[in-house]
């Protein structure tokens, strides 16, 4: 046990000794941000140096554990700190390096460092680093190099926090407000981060730390596309890569929906078909997260039906012409709707054919097309219109595959004529949906209505007190075959 408790107090000492502190100083700051400060100070010296200062701060305290970093003001708003009293916190933190962020005035232009060895033994360590941050800044920040220098004339105000701190320190006027090329930087948030690279890349080498830059990650683009695999929706997202992320998060609808994705595509397959999306995805690192820089994508998960083909063909019901469709299966549709002569003739017709007698007259021709549907949407067949002209059939009775004879002899009206109501009989129908429509001599649809039975045969009576007086047509269609049954109303 007394073995363990030494080993830690030598891990505590070693680390101890390993966590160097840094100190920065931005100048000024008293009041408002706009000079009003005993200091007599202008707004971007005030908000320039509390900037950088901060910006250096962030570098650190994300990139080198190794290090540790205060600063003598983090607002604009603090109240007055004097120099002593800024030497005075360096000194109570231990600090092992103090940068003093400054900016200049006075007509002249780039940057200078100054240094204070007045009460120093050993005054290598304040020169060579106050080298380090001059050349640094003067490389880095483009400024003209003004001077590295100790000037005694400083020391009554602006080398005070230097003279008085212990640290290994030096104060650096990063470049002139009242030059018009310096204050432009000065005032650029993008030049505020190159000063402050500048600072953390000079602390690092002074103190022969190891710690890497991660660099935000960089701007990117988002596409997002619906599409349709085997009738189902989904909405396929790929972007570009973002320079610097180690993955994404992915937002639909305004909420996290998908997060550390690695990797430039994602296929969100969780969709309803014909309902609206919304994406953005942040690209993200320990240093923080971009959107896509194309903003917020809208897309409607869309399975559309799939293309098919139309067959006519010119034939009999028993010895009526009719015409019977038939066609290809449109992936995805749920329905079909049959357009005859270019208008709407049957709707939300089911499984792959339709025998068309209705008004068929042998010698005539009529064109048809179809159109497949969802809720996504409509696709018409891929051939276009199909025309066929009718032929004509000799009285014959037509024998279904059981030798019975066809489903036009199960179908029976009556009372024929009708007062107020008439019966619909139907029978062999093995519990199929039975469509009804009700036609005036014209033509012209009057009555429309669907009939279901969980029998093999069904018996109706049907409401015509309303007609008026006369001659009608009472379309039936079971299994995709249309029939025709004519009746009188008076």
């Amino acid at each position: 046990m007394k073995k363990l408790y030494i080993f830690l107090l030598l891990v505590t000492f070693t680390l101890g000794l390993n966590a160097q502190i840094i100190v920065i100083d931005p100048c000024h700051g008293y009041g408002s941000t706009t000079s009003n400060n005993p200091d007599g100070r202008t707004a971007t010296e005030i908000e320039t140096a509390l900037a950088v200062g901060l910006k250096t701060r962030t570098l650190i305290q994300n990139n080198c554990s190794a290090l540790t970093v205060h600063m003598t003001r983090t607002t604009n708003i603090n109240g007055w700190i004097s120099v002593t009293q800024r030497a005075q916190m360096a000194n109570n933190w231990n600090a092992d390096r103090l940068v003093s962020v400054h900016c200049n005035a006075g007509e002249g232009t780039g940057t200078e460092t100054f240094y204070c060895t007045y009460d120093d033994s050993n005054t290598t360590p304040d020169i060579n680093f106050s080298k380090k941050i001059q050349t640094d800044m003067v490389a880095n920040g483009s400024f003209n190099n003004r001077r590295c220098v100790e000037d005694n004339s400083y020391l009554a105000y602006h080398l005070g926090v230097l003279r008085y701190s212990s640290a290994t320190a030096c104060l650096n006027e990063i470049g002139f407000v009242d030059n018009s090329t310096d204050a432009a930087k000065l005032n650029s948030n993008t030049w505020r981060d190159t000063f402050a690279l500048s600072y953390f890349n000079s602390l690092k080498s002074n103190l022969n730390v190891s710690c890497s830059i991660t660099n935000s990650p960089g701007s990117f683009t988002l596409n997002a596309t619906p599409e349709c695999v085997n009738n189902t929706s989904r909405i396929n997202l790929t972007w570009t890569s973002s320079a610097n992320a180690t993955g994404y998060d992915i937002y639909r609808n305004g909420a996290l929906y998908a997060s550390n994705i690695t990797g430039t595509s994602f296929l969100n397959t969780y969709v309803t078909n014909g309902t609206i999306y919304t994406y953005y995805i942040k690209a993200k690192n320990s240093a923080g997260s971009i959107n896509n820089s194309n903003g917020t994508l809208t897309r409607t998960a869309s399975c559309i039906p799939g293309s098919f083909t139309l067959t006519t063909t010119a034939t009999c019901s028993g010895s009526s012409s009719a015409i019977n469709l038939t066609w290809t299966t449109s992936s995805g549709a749920t329905s079909y709707d049959i357009y005859r002569n270019g208008n709407l003739y049957a709707s939300d017709v089911t499984g792959t054919s339709f025998l068309n007698t209705y008004l068929i007259n042998a010698g005539s021709t009529y064109t048809y097309y179809l159109k497949a549907k969802n809720s996504s949407g409509t696709l018409n067949n891929s051939n276009g219109t199909r025309s066929v002209t009718a032929t004509s059939c000799s009285r014959t009775i037509t024998y279904n595959n059981e030798n019975s004879l066809s489903l036009k002899d199960e179908i029976k009206l009556y009372p024929n004529p009708a007062s107020d109501a008439i019966t619909l009989e139907v029978n062999q129908i093995n519990e199929k949906d039975v469509w009804v429509s009700i036609l005036d001599i014209s033509g012209k649809q009057v009555l429309q209505f669907q009939l279901a039975s969980k029998e093999n045969s069904l018996n109706q009576t049907i409401d015509i007190s309303k007609l008026n007086n006369g001659i009608y047509f009472m379309k039936i269609i079971v299994n995709n075959e249309e029939h025709i049954k004519k009746f009188v109303r008076n």
